[in-house]
């Protein structure tokens, strides 16, 4: 993964944060694939994100990863031979994690998921 911060920001209670964007490429049948580590004491809220899979069909749905089991956060999207989404940038957030969990991927049999993800990470607490 390579994390990058971008020349925006989004403010929350007046406080700016940065948009910091990531991605990755997850293997098809994988379940908790980390997207984003978990960082104690802030959630992860995703700001926007792209994803689109190979040659076969598959599905795949974000979730937020504590150290035991993990809970979806996300939709399951559905994507299409060589298909995905696009969500674009949306300073609500489309979802996040719960404080101190990490961001994963989990992928449906088919095919390896390429998936990039715009978020900001704020302190809780």
């Amino acid at each position: 993964m390579n994390d990058v911060v971008l020349r925006s920001e989004v403010y929350v209670n007046g406080v700016a944060y940065p948009v910091v964007k990531t991605k990755a490429d997850v293997a098809a049948s994988q379940s908790d694939s980390s997207i984003v580590a978990a960082v104690a004491g802030k959630k992860i809220v995703v700001l926007g994100y792209q994803m689109l899979c190979g040659g076969t069909a598959t599905t795949a749905v974000f979730k937020s990863k504590p150290a035991g089991s993990s809970a979806a956060i996300s939709m399951v999207h559905a994507n299409g031979a060589n298909g995905g989404c696009v969500c674009p940038p949306n300073t609500h957030g489309y979802f996040e994690t719960v404080v101190g969990e990490g961001l994963t991927l989990t992928t449906g049999s088919g095919a390896t998921t390429g998936v990039q993800v715009q978020y900001v990470q704020i302190p809780i607490g």
